[in-house]
């Protein structure tokens, strides 16, 4: 990641070192001290992005950016904020610079403005270890906002932020001492899914990334068998598996007082295919928070972290999958609410037969609608 000459360290590289130093550091929660030490053991930080809507005649250089993520993250670590000149290219090309600047290690903020057909629009990269969705939402709602109410204001809203995410560090702490009796219904022997190399979701993991989507409309969504046990009964009878009973899903550990916290608050939680409609993980605080003294949690979380399989539970990304970079794991089934009566499902991976994975789609999308057998 660093750089050096004959002559010593470079100048970039002694800036990197810093900005690692200042990362390794900072007081974060057990989730994003795990993407940390992911980003330092295999030199590519993962990241987080989006696009955010700007007003006509909104600062060009983001100089207010600047102020709202000093304001969310404090000045060592938002000093390692990227203003990126991204004039003259496209969007999809200014998305990429700001998400290489930040998986580089070149910065821990990336961000650039464009002017598009559709109005003026801010890229925003930002290490993953410091903002999950849910953060990048809340800035965007601000950066937004303070175009237009009084700048002051936002930035409070930001620095309230930033508090409840410090409290929210500070009690993973404190309930980590409780023991693991809570996971116990997670304590049994469980084995990562594996899928059919000749199955539907089959994939090339050197192959290009794609994905497939429907919107759906529900006429009711049952509260009682919801769409996450739907998809989970549908797999097991699809012919997708090879082996193991647990995939690896994700939750936004925030609480409802807990809404405006910027920080990486979400986790990794296993789903049984055993038992598609149990609650994920019982207590309070993240899986990666009870692993570090639970040896049921660490079991749980290897499990998770070795499924061929994700389905997110955590909420909307900021941009497309297509323009996604990389992904932790192979295949992805994204399944959200996008209305009183609509779903958005999603299906992405490299796959070696993409009209298989369709196929797939279609018969999901079938189930969810109540118009096929499955959902008997």
């Amino acid at each position: 990641m660093s750089k050096t000459t004959a002559q010593g360290p470079t100048t970039e590289s002694i800036e990197q070192m810093g900005m690692m130093q200042v990362l390794a550091d900072a007081r974060l929660s057990v989730e994003a001290k795990a993407m940390v030490a992911q980003g330092f053991y295999t030199g590519v930080s993962q990241e987080v992005s989006t696009v955010i809507p700007l007003k006509d005649g909104a600062d060009p250089d983001l100089g207010l950016l600047r102020h709202l993520v000093i304001a969310g993250w404090g000045e060592e670590l938002g000093h390692y904020l990227e203003i990126l000149d991204v004039r003259e290219i496209s969007a999809p090309e200014a998305l990429r610079k700001a998400q290489l600047a930040v998986r580089s290690g070149t910065a821990l903020f990336a961000a650039g403005s464009l002017a598009t057909s559709t109005g003026l629009h801010c890229l925003l990269s930002i290490h993953h270890g410091l903002a999950d969705e849910h953060s990048l939402a809340v800035l965007a709602r601000l950066l937004q906002a303070a175009q237009s109410a009084e700048v002051d204001s936002v930035l409070a809203h930001m620095c309230r932020g930033r508090g409840v995410y410090d409290d929210y560090v500070q009690a993973q702490a404190l309930y980590a001492d409780v023991d693991g009796g809570l996971l116990t219904s997670v304590a049994q022997p469980m084995a990562p899914v594996r899928l059919l190399q000749t199955g539907c979701l089959a994939f090339n993991a050197q192959g290009q990334r794609m994905s497939m989507q429907r919107t759906l409309d529900v006429a009711s969504i049952n509260v009682d068998k919801p769409p996450m046990a739907n998809i989970l009964s549908c797999l097991q009878r699809a012919d997708v598996i090879a082996e193991g009973d647990t995939l690896c899903s994700s939750h936004n550990w925030r609480e409802a007082d807990q809404q405006d916290a910027i920080g990486m608050m979400t986790g990794l939680v296993p789903l049984s295919l055993a038992n598609p409609g149990a609650h994920p993980l019982p207590g309070q605080i993240s899986l990666e928070a009870h692993a570090r003294r639970c040896p049921a949690a660490r079991q749980a979380l290897e499990c998770c972290r070795a499924s061929e399989l994700f389905i997110n539970g955590a909420g909307q990304r900021g941009i497309p999958a297509s323009q996604v970079m990389s992904a932790t794991f192979p295949v992805g089934i994204d399944i959200r609410r996008t209305g009183a009566s609509q779903l958005l499902l999603e299906i992405e991976g490299p796959f070696c037969n993409p009209s298989a994975a369709t196929n797939l789609l279609n018969e999901l999308a079938d189930v969810l609608m109540d118009r096929s057998e499955w959902n008997d």
